[in-house]
This record gives structure tokens, C-alpha cells and sequence, in this order.
């Protein structure tokens, strides 16, 4: 069920294009990790997805990249935080999202499916190693057999995720964005809903060289992972589900 809220479209709109900036970022090339994945999963699939899950989706801004490319897909965004939510809600209404914590196997349960592809972007690094793993294992289980997994964060042989600071000792973007939305009141009520949601929840800033994604991605029954795009310590990584595991 899709969230809604009281702010006019045009703040809404302006507040999901600041939030793009924010993930370009943290996320350099980011345009491009996302194309080469599109062409990937249609490559792959010899066709355009029917259905397709947005994992840590957020305000819905890839997904909607998404529709532009596949008009008559069915997609799906998941996230834990409320407010992000019914941004996506507002915005696109005809998106379905669903609220849950990929911390923990329960969002499984919520999460629908089966899916031809399920696509998280700079999400997997909130979660511990051990928990990767299992994620792994779960998400193969919301895939069509021969639906693709894409993920694409953070990989190397390091521990923080943190970039480096803006130029000129300028705001973190992250906590610039999250500030000017605490200055909407019609924001105000989501953003108690999402302190408590997020009460106890941190970002693990878990990183892995895609060795380590690639085998324990296989050990959760995947196939055939390729890294479809790299920048620097950033990389897009595609598992096909192929049949079960042995």
C-alpha cells in the first residue's frame, strides 16, 4: 500500500531531486551503475522485467528510473524508513511499497514476489557480514529461477563507507537533506514515526571486495556474477538465480 502526504507535489518533487544529489554523492556514477544494470537485466532476461523489487529504495527515484525504462513493469520499493516511504508514496502512487528490515529474515514474509529481479543500491553495507550471507539466501528466494539479483555498494578490502568530506568543510549531504526535511511541518509526524522506527538500528558499514560478495553470493545458490560496472570503490555486481541448490 502506497503512503501519501500533505506537501504540495512540487515540494515533494524537490525534496526526492535533493535526495538524488545526496546518492551522487556517495555514489559516483551513479547514472551509470543504474543503466548498466537496466541493459544487464534485459540482456539477460531477452526481455523488459514484469516484476521487479527495490531493496532500501528509499524516495523511489530509482524505481522511477525504472518506469522510464520499462513503462509496463510492476515495481516495488522496500525500505524500513517511513518517511522515505510515503515520499515514494506521493509521488508515485502506482508504485507499491512495502516497509520492512532487511536486518532481520522477517521482511522476507513481507516482500512479496516471486520477482524477476531484485535491485539494491548502497543498501547491503548497513548489514553485518553474517547477516549479508543469509540476505543472500533470502533474496534468491523472491527470484523467478533465472531472475537476477543486482548489487551494487561499496567493495573493497576496507572498513568504512564514509567519503570523503565535502570540498571546503562544507555540510555532510546526508545530514543537510534529513535537516531541511526536520524544517517541514507536514513532515513532522513521519519524522517521529521514523525515530522510533529507526530506535537501535545502525549502519554496520560492512565492505567486502567482490570476491567475497561473488562467493558467499554462490554459496546462497547464485549463479554466474558478473561485475557489470565499477568506479573506483563502488561496483554493480549481477547474480542469476539458476535452479536449486544441492
Amino acid at each position: 500500500m502506497s503512503m501519501m502526504l500533505a506537501p504540495a507535489p512540487a515540494a515533494v518533487a524537490r525534496w526526492r531531486r535533493d535526495w538524488e544529489t545526496v546518492m551522487r554523492f556517495y555514489q559516483p556514477g551513479r547514472d551509470e551503475f543504474l543503466s548498466a544494470g537496466l541493459a544487464a537485466v534485459e540482456q539477460t532476461l531477452g526481455r523488459s522485467p514484469e516484476r521487479v523489487l527495490d531493496v532500501g529504495g528509499g524516495p523511489g527515484t530509482t524505481a522511477e528510473a525504472m518506469l522510464r525504462r520499462w513503462p509496463g513493469a510492476h515495481v516495488t520499493v522496500l525500505d524500513v524508513d517511513p518517511a522515505l516511504l510515503a515520499l515514494t508514496g506521493t509521488a508515485m502512487p502506482h508504485v507499491s511499497t512495502v516497509r520492512a528490515d532487511i536486518a532481520t529474515e522477517q521482511w522476507l514474509a513481507s516482500a512479496g514476489g516471486p520477482y524477476d529481479v531484485v535491485l539494491a543500491l548502497m543498501t547491503v553495507h548497513y548489514l553485518t557480514a553474517d547477516r549479508v550471507r543469509d540476505w543472500y539466501a533470502e533474496a534468491r528466494q523472491l527470484l523467478r529461477p533465472g531472475g537476477l539479483l543486482l548489487v551494487g555498494d561499496a567493495m573493497r578490502d576496507a572498513a568504512s563507507v564514509v567519503p570523503a568530506p565535502p570540498a571546503g568543510g562544507g555540510a555532510d549531504p546526508w545530514a543537510a537533506w534529513w535537516s531541511m526535511l526536520g524544517g517541514e511541518p507536514a513532515m513532522a509526524p513521519l519524522l517521529r514515526q521514523r525515530a522510533a522506527v529507526l530506535t537501535g538500528l545502525a549502519c554496520a558499514e560492512f565492505i567486502a571486495p567482490v570476491h567475497w560478495h561473488r562467493d558467499a553470493a554462490r554459496r546462497a545458490g547464485f549463479a554466474d556474477a558478473t561485475v557489470l560496472h565499477q568506479r573506483a570503490d563502488h561496483v554493480l555486481v549481477s547474480f542469476r538465480r539458476s535452479g536449486d541448490i544441492r
